[in-house]
């Protein structure tokens, strides 16, 4: 992962200084799949024609982890990485926009006028997906907003919604996906392999020395994980082109844990890597499903698993 040349705001006016008109993509942006990958296109071509930047503004929080915070579903990548995304994708610019109640409440008119038509920005045109509804309650849609645009001279693009193996790419389809281990079909909406991505933090410090297997861990609990287990895996290590072959395992430890309330966790072992990667970004491909999480009945039985897993692995990713 190169660093960062995007400008990231947290409001549209703090773009204003800028003298350049800007047109902007509203969304989640949830995974950058397919779909959103089309407005995106459509969003520089509107840019390109009104000699424009193009420009997303998405919220964070979600709505729903706001809102409906006990129904709100595991995000597919943490915020670092969609903003990586959508810079990869060409949009240098991102309005990241923070998702509040007091928000929520105010009409499509109200959001509009308060944060875009009096901001000082120069807008030269929305570009939306035809799904797409804001304000109190969802009460605007991508229709009202062309209307309301229209009267301040301002083109609105309606992107229809991409259709795949019969249904619309959606983020919801693609955690199902990951939920029930088909990256195929994940890999499929997203344009791209579905990746664990996350900061690398310290773990039970028990795989180096006990078990000869040096891990580096993820414990974020707002991580979309697939079924707990053992899998062949890749990693994306930042600064390095090439992955690297390694296993993973996701579960919450059952035969080393001492806490009556274990965290999930994700280990990552590299097969053929020393280093130090505490406090790193990483992306972790799974590549094939190995076996489940299971409690051994010491942790010798466990570590002579666990070379066995590796021995298999090993196997698998030499032959994909």
């Amino acid at each position: 992962m190169s660093q960062s040349s995007s400008i990231i705001v947290s409001c549209p006016a703090e773009l204003a200084a800028i003298k350049r008109k800007f047109v902007l993509a509203f969304g989640v942006f949830d995974g950058v799949h397919l779909g959103h990958q089309e407005i995106l296109q459509q969003l520089k071509l509107l840019a390109e024609k009104q000699d424009a930047l193009p420009t997303v503004l998405f919220f964070h929080p979600s709505p729903k982890a706001v809102l409906f915070p006990d129904q709100a579903p595991k995000m597919l990548y943490p915020l670092s990485e969609k903003q990586v995304l959508l810079e990869e994708a060409g949009i240098l610019y991102q309005i990241c926009f923070p998702f509040t109640r007091s928000l929520a409440q105010l009409s499509p008119q109200e959001f509009l006028d308060q944060y875009l038509f009096s901001s000082g920005l120069d807008l030269a045109g929305f570009c939306v997906g035809e799904d797409w509804h804001f304000g109190s309650r969802n009460s605007g849609n991508a229709q009202l907003l062309k209307r309301l645009a229209g009267e301040h001279g301002l083109e609105v693009c309606i992107v229809p919604a991409l259709e795949l193996t019969g249904a619309p790419v959606s983020s919801t389809r693609i955690r199902t996906a990951v939920q029930q281990g088909d990256f195929a079909e994940a890999a499929l909406l997203l344009g791209r392999p579905w990746r664990i991505c996350g900061k690398v933090t310290h773990g039970l410090g028990l795989a180096g020395p006990g078990f000869q297997c040096p891990t580096a861990n993820l414990s974020d609990p707002e991580l979309l994980l697939p079924p707990w287990g053992i899998y062949a895996a890749r990693a994306h290590l930042p600064g390095q082109s090439k992955a690297l072959d390694g296993i993973i395992y996701i579960g919450d430890a059952p035969t080393v844990r001492k806490s009556s309330n274990p965290q999930v966790i994700v280990e990552l072992h590299l097969f053929d890597f020393s280093g130090n990667l505490y406090g790193q970004e990483i992306r972790i491909e799974p590549i094939q499903f190995l076996r489940e999480s299971s409690k051994f009945a010491n942790a010798d039985a466990l570590k002579a698993q666990i070379h066995q897993d590796i021995v298999q692995a090993r196997e698998i990713l030499r032959h994909c």
